[in-house]
């Protein structure tokens, strides 16, 4: 029979045999867990070659997989050993990993779902998942909530509300100052001391210093790091390299080995910020013997007075979320994006569109070795910001409704290319007033409901180190919970990052992307004083939805995967009606997890 974390992973049926067997086969092949394999399931449908529907699960194309694994395996051993490679970013001696405890259990995308463990007893809602096959444009591929009905947009403008400074994001790039980094990330730690303490109302004398020999369990607060600062961001790490990381107040800015034996169910990361109960009986290392979770923020309310104002017309707002890029890998072309405003104006007229980059990739190979060319155009554009003034600014100048356009690092026409990253220049770029700028990542009101918005893939980048209850539960559920507990869009520390390796042994590897994140500016990257109602973050991985926390975490996918159709979501958010909501006081919560539909559908 086939074990129980391969049908969790990949959804299967228990009939499914064929498949499941060939997944244990993988597993015993390559020495991966069912989560590893699924991450290289994953990624190879993303990497394969065009075609008009992506892979699907099945024995013929495992073994396609088999062979990609037994060829990259052989690959490796002609590569620059990933001890020896020079990483070209800056590390500093402090280094975050963040703990996560997702309170959502994997749901199999054929049986009703349930939202947070704390609403487990509700069935006013069947939440289903019902994902289908179809190549067809505008095809729904995967479905939350879909007893919910979908209705064209109400043609009346939301109302806007941003929840974040714009000349807070002005700062320089390129000159991050070593001394800043360290009293961010010693705030960092400080600050969620202080929010265990307030939440567990804990004595301020049981905390002490982990790295002095004691007899007594003390509780400390401090984040998870490698064991060695020189770790690689891609290195595998287990039980026996995660060192904890305490701040200059609560340990001197020292690090001490972690014994986690005492552990049974955990999850953690670089750059999460724990907190422990346990001892150092010998100066060597910390025992663990309990974790403490850390406080979640509280879910945002509004006023009967304001639910009353907002107006929704036909009785729901329609959102759509995609994500670059928008064009093929292998030209730079933008037909299917001009193909999906159409659709967007005659037949799903949404009230909002929002639009992550890039829009001119960076890493595009045309851009990359200046053999571009339009020939739609008389005159060439001569410069990167020529291509979206003349080529994309004309096709988003189309859209009807109100456009909000949030920037990546891998942006060719933006000047601020690190994380948090500054807005696209609206004027410059020749974009109309109904397209709004917004930074990476922001956070902002649509009518009341709360969206943050990140354009840093962290479902790539955050790599745990889990036992127990956490490894029944999916990757996305794990990582979506992981973030809603950190209180930060990217809880990664060190960033991802992407590198090209060369196969001679005395060159280099070239960095080609990543995180880049600029650290001593993470704090806007932090949600501000409660979680969004909407938690939106693109990722190269499976286009998904689903709730955690009470949060509808949203990746609408990569608009493109290669040369092939990719994916977006589009929400339909039904009107407050005050009776069906719960109130907290004379302030009522917005409960969007029941009644919001979302439809992962094909570009």
């Amino acid at each position: 029979m086939a074990s129980q974390s391969v049908l969790l992973q990949f959804n299967l049926k228990p009939e499914d045999s064929e498949v499941s067997s060939r997944c244990e086969e993988l597993m015993a092949i390559f020495g991966l867990s069912a989560e590893d394999l699924f991450v290289q399931w994953e990624t190879y449908v993303m990497n394969a070659s065009a075609a008009d529907d992506p892979l699907q699960l099945n024995v013929e194309n495992l073994g396609k997989l088999q062979q990609h694994l037994q060829k990259k395996l052989v690959k490796s051993q002609q590569k620059t050993p990933l001890s020896a490679v020079k990483r070209p970013m800056m590390r500093t001696p402090n280094m975050n990993l963040v703990p996560s405890t997702p309170s959502v259990k994997k749901r199999r995308k054929d049986t009703p779902q349930s939202a947070d463990a704390s609403f487990a007893g509700l069935d006013s809602s069947p939440l289903r998942s019902s994902p289908t096959k179809s190549a067809v444009s505008g095809e729904i591929i995967e479905t939350l909530n879909g007893h919910l009905d979908v209705l064209p947009g109400s043609g009346i403008r939301p109302k806007l509300l941003a929840n974040f400074n714009p000349q807070k994001y002005k700062f320089r790039t390129m000159n991050q100052k070593l001394l800043e980094v360290a009293d961010y990330l010693d705030e960092q730690i400080d600050s969620m001391a202080k929010a265990v303490l307030e939440h567990y109302k804990f004595d301020s004398e049981e905390f002490g210093n982990p790295n002095i020999q004691s007899q007594t369990e003390i509780l400390t607060v401090g984040r998870i790091v490698p064991d060695s600062p020189l770790t690689a961001s891609d290195a595998d790490l287990n039980a026996n390299s995660l060192f904890l990381e305490t701040s200059r107040l609560g340990g001197i800015g020292q690090r001490i080995k972690l014994d986690l034996s005492s552990l049974h169910d955990y999850s953690f990361f670089p750059g999460q910020i724990v907190c422990f109960r346990g001892q150092n009986l010998t100066g060597e290392f910390f025992k663990v013997t309990e974790t403490h979770q850390i406080p979640f923020l509280g879910s945002p309310v509004s006023s009967a007075e304001e639910l009353q104002s907002y107006e929704y017309g036909a009785g729901n707002m329609k959102v759509i979320f995609t994500a670059g890029p928008y064009t093929p890998q292998r030209e730079l072309k933008y037909s299917y994006l001009a193909e999906f405003v159409d659709r967007m104006n005659n037949e799903v007229r949404p009230d909002t569109v929002v639009m992550f980059g890039p829009f001119v990739d960076v890493n595009h190979v045309q851009v990359a070795d200046g053999t571009l060319h339009f020939d739609e155009l008389e005159k060439q554009p001569a410069t990167l910001d020529d291509v979206f003034r003349t080529v994309v600014a004309p096709i988003l100048r189309r859209l009807e409704c109100l456009v909000i356009l949030v920037p990546s690092t891998k942006d060719a026409t933006t000047k601020h290319a690190a994380y948090p990253q500054d807005s696209f220049d609206r004027k410059n770029l020749g974009l109309p007033k109904n397209v709004k700028c917004f930074p990476n990542p922001a956070t902002f009101q649509l009518n009341e409901f709360l969206i943050g918005c990140s354009n840093n893939d962290i479902f790539k980048d955050l790599k745990d180190v889990a036992a127990g209850a956490p490894l029944k539960e999916s990757r996305f559920d794990r990582i979506s919970g992981h973030v809603i507990e950190q209180r930060r869009y990217y809880p990664v520390f060190p960033g991802g990052l992407k590198q090209k390796r060369s196969l001679k042994e005395d060159e280099q590897a070239v960095h080609i992307s990543g995180a880049d994140l600029h650290v001593s500016y993470m704090g806007l990257a932090e949600f501000n004083t409660s979680l969004p109602d909407i938690l939106v973050i693109p990722s190269e991985l499976k286009a998904f939805s689903k709730i955690v926390q009470n949060v509808l975490v949203v990746n609408p996918g990569t608009f493109m995967r290669q040369n092939a159709a990719g994916s977006y979501c589009e929400v339909n958010l039904k009107a407050p009606k005050l009776d069906e909501l719960e109130k907290a006081g004379d302030l009522y919560l917005h409960t969007v997890w029941k009644r919001a539909r979302v439809d992962v559908r094909r570009t």
